[in-house]
């Protein structure tokens, strides 16, 4: 079974460190995107099944982006898991509220985002 995941983050380092953790798993074709426009043209030409969105982009904010995730009706409904340095409890509710599956703090543990990808993405 095959499974498409884009990476929406601007920092390279973060990319990679998901690249490397998200390899191993068969099936996964991943794309990744440094801005909110270069994840839209992605968005609007490919089918994703699942999101790994950063809040601070340096176009726009990632809730922005969730939103207009979740208001286009795409052929299939990608589901996002957002990322944020943030600790805001409130930010973190209403990034659920507005259709994120979870919110893990930067920096993250990667057992912890696997478990989240697993629990919530089919893979």
């Amino acid at each position: 079974m095959s499974f498409s995941l884009l990476i929406i983050d601007d920092d390279e380092d973060i990319q990679l460190i998901l690249a490397s953790v998200l390899a191993p798993i068969e099936g996964l074709n991943l794309r990744q995107a440094s801005s909110g426009l270069e994840a839209r043209k992605i968005l609007n030409t490919q089918i994703i099944d699942g999101v790994i969105l950063d809040y601070r982009l340096p176009d726009m904010n990632g809730a922005k982006l969730l939103q207009e995730i979740q208001d286009t009706h795409f052929s299939q409904q990608p589901r996002v898991l957002m990322l944020s340095a943030l600790d805001d409890a409130d930010l973190k509710t209403k990034w659920i509220h507005m259709g994120a599956l979870a919110v893990l703090k930067k920096p993250f543990n990667p057992f912890d985002l696997l478990a989240e990808l697993r629990d919530h993405f089919d893979f």
